[in-house]
């Protein structure tokens, strides 16, 4: 897989395989969930917004750098007026190809939502310099910016990070605001976090459904207008996203990853990873191990 990027200031889905470098841009409102094979790094510059994050809300507030693998769904669902940010997405095989950094690559793959301990001042300048040196030199400028990114997450790595994602950090946010929890009580986040515990388990509709107290009918019409998708796309999608991370940080067999992940016949994994990633497991694992070794090299 030839690794490409794209200055994309609008911050589009962005293609499989590229790596994009935004402006600073206003966020957008989403109208239902999406996902894609990158790494989403976003710097605040103004406001705050709020994502429906795999079934959680989780806030970005104005200086926040925070980051996730985008392979998990997601969906910007609230804004401050003039909230603005800087959004890259690096592919997730370029992130693990990346030296050092293991803990933070974990916590990515695990399906965290990491804001760093400490931005610095330049930050943003620094972001808005990738962005230009793309925009105008383009692929002599890849390795450099590549580099400097690598950099920026060692630093992360040192100076540690809080997962929004996590129970603990859920937990805080019930303390600190005991009336305005509603988005995390709502049924469809709450089968949303059932889906994601027990996804790699033999999980039918009903069993989701009984979960949160709804009949199955009520149940995946309600999760697919709230989340855009059918309550088995996103089972689908929750299997694919272990199946993938394990893919290429292991050695193990491929049937074993498909089987471990959820998946009840080979075929299907197949039929669903090559619609999702557009290859073969085996073609995207050839890929990153010849982009780790590159790195290497180079």
């Amino acid at each position: 897989m030839q690794q490409e990027f794209l200055v994309d200031p609008d911050h589009m889905t962005p293609e499989r395989g590229s790596f994009n470098v935004g402006s600073v841009a206003a966020v957008r409102l989403m109208r239902s969930a999406h996902v894609h094979s990158h790494v989403e790094i976003n710097l605040i510059v103004a406001g705050q917004m709020t994502y429906l994050f795999n079934g959680r809300t989780v806030t970005l507030k104005r200086g926040d750098l925070a980051m996730f693998w985008a392979a998990i769904p997601h969906r910007v669902i609230a804004i401050d007026e003039g909230t603005s940010f800087i959004c890259s997405d690096v592919p997730i095989d370029m992130v693990l190809a990346m030296p050092g950094c293991e803990a933070l690559k974990t916590a990515l793959l695990q399906g965290g939502l990491l804001v760093a301990n400490r931005v610095r001042p330049f930050e943003q300048d620094q972001f808005a310099d990738w962005h230009e040196l793309l925009l105008h030199r383009r692929a002599t400028m890849l390795p450099v910016v590549r580099d400097e990114l690598a950099a920026r997450l060692r630093r992360i790595e040192i100076d540690g990070w809080r997962d929004l994602a996590s129970d603990e950090e859920e937990r805080r946010a019930r303390e600190a605001d005991p009336d305005g929890g509603d988005a995390h009580r709502d049924k469809v986040h709450r089968m949303a976090r059932y889906i994601a515990e027990h996804a790699t388990e033999a999980i039918a509709v009903a069993d989701i459904a009984a979960s949160v107290g709804l009949h199955p009918n009520y149940a995946m019409t309600l999760f697919r207008r709230t989340l855009g998708m059918t309550i088995n796309e996103y089972v689908t999608r929750q299997r694919l996203m272990l199946a993938h991370g394990r893919l290429l940080a292991s050695e193990d067999e491929i049937a074993e990853i498909a089987f471990e992940a959820g998946f009840g016949s080979l075929s299907r994994f197949y039929e669903a990873f090559r619609e999702r990633y557009g290859c073969t497991p085996r073609d995207m694992r050839r890929s990153f191990r010849e982009t780790r070794a590159a790195s290497i090299a180079g």
